[in-house]
């Protein structure tokens, strides 16, 4: 949670150390830069005759000239401010959610054995299910999608049921 929230504000401190040096460059240095739009147009089949008056058309708008080269020159977007604390806030939702699904069972069950077999089966089931609308959401095979990550939600769980028992004894 606290990655993903780090990882959105760097992206964003990123994106504003490149915006001022890009600034900085079409104030110092106007004809370099101007010459990088060409270059850039000429890379997409415009000819020179063409992208000459597109050239002097963003140096005459300073603010487009500068959204140009962050897309098209560094290939970075603007990122949305409220970005990190939405993701820090999704992931930890998520997250407690996702922990609750496996402990369920336990609430309701009070023979410990018995509610690891209806654990390991609501685990698989609610993986399935969300492999399915991961896959139907996304565009790819929902079936695929679903037993894929059920199967990796397996072989994680194995892997640390293992490093428990391997842990304890």
């Amino acid at each position: 949670m606290l990655r993903m929230y780090l990882a959105a504000k760097s992206e964003a401190d990123h994106y504003t150390r490149e915006l001022q040096r890009e600034q900085e460059e079409i104030d110092t240095i106007p004809d370099t830069e101007a010459a990088e739009v060409a270059e850039i147009l000429a890379e997409y089949g415009v000819e020179p005759h063409e992208y000459g008056p597109v050239v002097n058309a963003l140096r005459k708008n300073p603010k487009a000239w500068l959204d140009f080269m962050m897309k098209f020159e560094l290939g970075l977007e603007k990122p949305d401010p409220k970005r990190a604390l939405q993701s820090a806030f999704t992931i930890a939702v998520a997250y407690v959610l996702g922990g609750l699904v496996p402990l369920f069972p336990y609430m309701f069950i009070p023979v410990a054995q018995k509610a690891v077999v209806a654990s390991v089966i609501v685990t698989i089931l609610a993986l399935l299910i969300f492999g399915y609308a991961k896959g139907y959401f996304t565009g790819s095979k929902p079936v695929w999608s679903a037993l894929q990550t059920a199967l990796i939600g397996a072989i994680a769980s194995a892997a640390a049921f293992g490093m428990a028992k391997a842990v304890q004894g």
